[in-house]
C-alpha cells in the first residue's frame, strides 16, 4: 500500500505565498489556491474540515528539523484562503503528526500520534476555535509499538477517533474511542481484529443512526489486503453490520468515508490492474445493511493512483487524490464529483503545480465550494509545502 506515515508539523514563523482570489467560474475551479511552507523540509496538511466561516487545517511541518516534526493546526478564512491563527503542538523530539479534524460548536477535534514515550501512541486535542488554544489533551498507548489514530468525527454526543494499534505484535487490529466532548474521556473503546497481521482504519464518519469505520483487513493473506467497512452503535460501539470487498488478488484498502441520508461512500485503491497499477475505488453502499449500492473506478495512468478523501453534499460526492499521469515522479492532484445515484462522473479536475510529488489528502464542502489539502513541491525536491485550495462545486 503506497499511503505512508507522513511526519511533521509546525508552529511559529509561516511562510505564506497567497495567490490572488478568482471569481467563481465553472464547476471545479479554482476559487483561490494558498500555500504555507515553513521549513525546508517535508511540511503537509493531511485533513480539513469547514464550518460556519471557517475551515480548519491540520497536518505537520519539520520547523524544529527532519527529525522532528510537529503538529500544525491553521484556521482560515473562507472567502480568501487568509490565516486566522495557526498553532502548532510538539510534545516530542521526535515524530509526531496529526491526521484529522473535525468541530463542533465547542471546539476543533484533531486526533494522530506522538512519540513522547519513544513508541507511537494515540493523540488527541481539542482547541477553542477563536484561539486555537488547548482546552484538553489526551493520549492513549495499548501498545509498546506503534499506535496511530487516524481520522475523527463528532456528533452532539460525542467524538469517535479510529486507528490502530499493535497490541499484538505484528499483528495491528483496528482501535476505535468514543470520548466525551467537555473532558476528552472515555466512553467506550472497542477493537476489530479481522486478520493475524496488518488491519488499519482509516476513514470515519458518524450520522444519527450509527458511526461507520472503513479501512482494510489482511484476512486474504499479507500481500492481499482488502476493504472493511464497519456501522456500530453510537450508544456502545458493538457492531451493527460488518462488510467487506477483495476485488484483486493484491492490496486493496479504503481510506475515507462520508454519510449523507441516502447511503454510506467509501473511497481508497485496488489493485485489479496490479499492484503497479493500483486505481481509484468508489462504492455506495446502504446505511442499514451496509449493501452495495454502486462501485466505480478511475484508472487515469498506467501506473499508481490513489483516492484518500470523501465528502458529500446535496449535488454530489467529491473524491481527492492523486494520479501519477505524468509520470511515477510527477504525481499531481486529482478531484472528481460524481453523481449520488449512479456514481457517474460530473466533473474531474486535476493540479500539478511541480514537477514533483504533489498529493492531496483531504476534502470538504459548503455551499460556497469545496477545500482541498495536501502538499506540492514546488520549492524543490525534499521541501514539500502545504497546499490549500478552494475550487467551484
Amino acid at each position: 500500500m503506497r499511503k505512508t506515515i507522513f511526519t511533521g508539523l509546525i508552529i511559529g514563523i509561516l511562510s505564506l505565498i497567497a495567490l490572488a482570489p478568482v471569481a467563481i467560474g465553472a464547476p471545479g475551479d479554482v476559487i483561490w489556491t494558498q500555500a504555507g511552507n515553513p521549513s525546508a523540509y517535508g511540511d503537509w496538511a493531511n485533513g480539513v474540515v469547514v464550518s460556519g466561516s471557517s475551515i480548519y487545517i491540520v497536518g505537520s511541518d519539520q520547523y524544529l528539523g527532519s527529525t522532528n516534526p510537529r503538529w500544525r493546526i491553521e484556521k482560515r478564512s473562507l472567502t480568501n484562503g487568509s490565516v486566522i491563527w495557526t498553532q502548532a503542538s510538539n510534545p516530542s523530539g521526535g515524530w509526531d503528526e496529526a491526521y484529522g479534524v473535525a468541530v463542533d460548536g465547542t471546539g476543533v477535534y484533531i486526533v494522530g500520534y506522538d512519540s513522547y514515550l519513544g513508541n507511537y501512541r494515540w493523540r488527541i486535542e481539542k482547541r477553542s476555535l477563536t484561539t486555537g488554544s488547548v482546552i484538553w489533551i489526551k493520549t492513549s498507548n495499548p501498545s509498546a509499538s506503534g499506535d496511530i489514530a487516524f481520522a475523527v468525527a463528532v456528533d452532539g454526543t460525542g467524538i469517535y477517533t479510529v486507528g490502530m494499534d499493535e497490541y499484538f505484535y505484528l499483528n495491528s487490529r483496528w482501535r476505535i474511542d468514543k470520548r466525551s466532548l467537555t473532558t476528552g474521556n472515555v466512553i467506550w473503546t472497542t477493537t476489530s481484529n479481522g486478520s493475524a497481521s496488518w488491519d488499519y482504519a482509516y476513514g470515519v464518519a458518524v450520522d444519527g443512526t450509527g458511526v461507520y469505520i472503513v479501512g482494510s483487513d489482511s484476512y486474504p493473506g499479507f500481500s492481499n489486503s482488502r476493504w472493511r467497512m464497519e456501522k456500530r452503535s453510537l450508544a456502545t460501539g458493538s457492531p451493527i453490520w460488518t462488510r467487506i470487498s477483495n476485488p484483486s488478488t493484491s492490496d486493496d484498502w479504503a481510506s475515507g468515508v462520508a454519510v449523507d441520508n441516502s447511503g454510506v461512500y467509501i473511497v481508497g485503491a485496488d489493485s485489479y490492474l496490479g499492484y503497479s497499477n493500483a486505481r481509484w475505488r468508489m462504492e455506495k453502499r446502504s446505511l442499514t445493511t451496509g449493501d452495495s449500492i454502486w462501485t466505480k473506478a478511475s484508472n487515469p495512468s498506467s501506473s499508481f493512483d490513489e483516492a484518500f478523501g470523501v465528502a458529500v453534499d446535496s449535488s454530489g460526492v467529491y473524491t481527492i487524490g492523486f494520479d501519477e499521469y505524468l509520470g511515477y515522479s510527477d504525481t499531481r492532484w486529482r478531484i472528481e464529483k460524481r453523481s449520488l445515484t449512479s456514481g457517474s462522473n460530473i466533473w474531474t479536475k486535476a493540479s500539478n503545480p511541480s514537477s514533483s510529488f504533489d498529493e492531496a489528502f483531504g476534502v470538504a464542502v459548503d455551499g460556497s465550494g469545496v477545500y482541498i489539502v495536501g502538499y506540492d513541491e514546488f520549492p524543490g525536491s525534499g521541501n514539500s509545502r502545504w497546499r490549500i485550495e478552494k475550487r467551484a462545486p
